[in-house]
């Protein structure tokens, strides 16, 4: 006998009626979070900015000293090889024992994240925090050689913070969990409630909060999650496969809102997918020019270019990029390849704008964006090619 699978309505209904898990995880999402109504869930520059806060000892946290001690005693109890035997000189208990009254806190120093200094102590301390992106361009060997040139007779702290601890790709450097540092954080307030008041107090349990329900994996909130998941895979299957699609819908929105200025503006568009828009001058087809303008459309971030397009005739390419290079107020000239070349470039949304947002919110800053590009930008790189069209395209 064969058994037939359920209904999709009827596996969505078992999914939301008396389900219990469901219920307790939608309470624990429902309390109200300061960091979360101001947008900071996962933000790595709000994190350091708060981090960086916790752990100055002048600041108004009436904390003093406490969570920094806190904070590199626990590091330093971490298991730790360095390539570099010197970084292993300094102890817990040399914090323990430390006057911090002189410590500098520093907030994209060199652009690192997070820098501690203090010169009685001759201890330097490097924190390079990573919520969702990864470590690039060889950032952290790049720090550490900073840091050993700019402070040659201090002891070097060299701290690599990520949601769930990390490897580094530089052995010099600690890896360190969002998991171990809301334990801490949980800790002060308990053992330091009366001491904090009662608005520090607040804003430390609902850090604490953000990061158990949106950085740390091993939450009560993840294991929440985990749980639904593996007894109702079949209803949050289905809900994600029809999930609204911000990105396809940003890009039907941006395709047909181009498509308005066609006539206006002497445009077309030459590719529409869901991650590329590319649309260019009617003149500059007519002409069989190889530019096109160009959105690129990705998850969390909205790139507008100008592209000298791949073509058999080189000499047009290699025209076209001499002219950007003449006009260099307007473009910005990479090298040119035998691929596609930019050379304009703007950022119009980047993912700060895509916390919470809709796609309402999102075209307004587009809108905005779109109607200065075609007074000026646009104006200008229009005018620019026309006014060299003859030279561009002769045949001598």
């Amino acid at each position: 006998m064969t058994v037939s699978s359920p209904e999709p309505r009827a596996i969505l209904e078992s999914f939301i009626v008396d389900n219990v898990d469901l219920e307790e995880l939608e309470a624990k999402l429902a309390q109200f979070n300061i960091f979360e109504a101001i947008g900071v869930v996962r933000q790595e520059i709000r994190h350091s900015n708060f981090l960086a806060f916790l752990l100055n000892p002048s600041q108004n946290h009436k904390l003093e000293d406490v969570f920094l001690k806190r904070f590199l005693k626990r590091v330093l109890l971490e298991p730790y090889e360095p390539e570099d035997l010197k970084y292993l000189k300094i102890s817990p208990v040399d914090i323990d024992i430390a006057d911090f009254s002189d410590v500098e806190i520093r907030r994209e120093w060199k652009n690192i994240d997070i820098l501690i200094q203090s010169s009685s102590n001759k201890l330097v301390c490097a924190v390079e925090n990573k919520v969702d992106s990864s470590e690039h361009s060889n950032q952290l060997e790049k720090y550490r050689e900073i840091l050993e040139e700019e402070y040659k007779d201090y002891q070097i702290i060299l701290i690599y913070l990520t949601p769930d601890g990390d490897e580094p790709s530089q052995k010099d450097w600690r890896a360190y969990s969002y998991s171990k540092l809301v334990e801490i954080i949980e800790s002060i307030c308990t053992s330091y409630k009366s001491t904090l008041g009662t608005d520090i107090y607040t804003l430390m349990t609902h850090y604490s909060t953000l990061l158990r329900r949106h950085i740390v994996s091993d939450s009560k909130v993840a294991e929440l999650c985990r749980k639904i998941y593996k007894k109702h895979k079949q209803a949050l299957d289905l809900i994600f496969e029809h999930r609204p699609d911000l990105q396809l819908e940003m890009s039907e929105r941006i395709t047909n809102f181009v498509n308005q200025y066609i006539t206006s503006h002497n445009l077309y568009v030459i590719r529409w997918s869901k991650k590329y828009i590319d649309f260019g001058d009617i003149e500059w087809e007519n002409k069989k020019l190889p530019l096109a303008f160009h959105f690129e459309n990705g998850n969390s971030y909205l790139i507008t270019r100008l592209l000298i397009r791949p073509c058999e005739d080189k000499t047009v390419r290699e025209r076209i990029h001499q002219i950007s290079r003449e006009n260099s107020k307007v473009f910005k000239s990479k090298k040119l390849t035998n691929q596609w070349t930019t050379i304009y470039q703007k950022t119009i949304l980047n993912q700060s704008d895509y916390e919470n947002a809709d796609v309402d919110e999102l075209m307004e800053k587009f809108q905005l964006f779109w109607d200065d590009f075609v007074k000026n930008d646009f104006t200008k790189i229009q005018s620019i090619f026309h006014t060299n069209m003859d030279r561009i395209v002769t045949s001598e």
